[in-house]
């Protein structure tokens, strides 16, 4: 079972690593879509961000929920 790794950049964002990547944590307060992709692309089980990252935009976490469902990838927002 792996803990969590050093934080990586992902399209500029900081992006933790948890258990050998099965999770992947965002708390940046400014999301991108490049970087939903780009956190998908890795393929974890789980993704984990921060609500305000999306700041109002309904677009951009409509946009994630379905990019993450249609890879079979759990989203959820804190």
């Amino acid at each position: 079972m792996g803990g969590v790794t050093l934080p990586q950049k992902e399209e500029g964002f900081t992006v933790y690593s948890v258990a050998n990547g099965g999770m992947l944590i965002c708390l940046e307060k400014e999301l991108t879509l490049e970087v939903i992709r780009a956190m998908a692309e890795m393929k974890p089980q789980r993704v984990v961000c921060l609500d305000l990252g999306f700041a109002g935009n309904d677009q951009l976490k409509t946009n994630a929920v379905q990019i993450f469902k249609n890879k079979e990838i759990v989203f959820r927002t804190v």
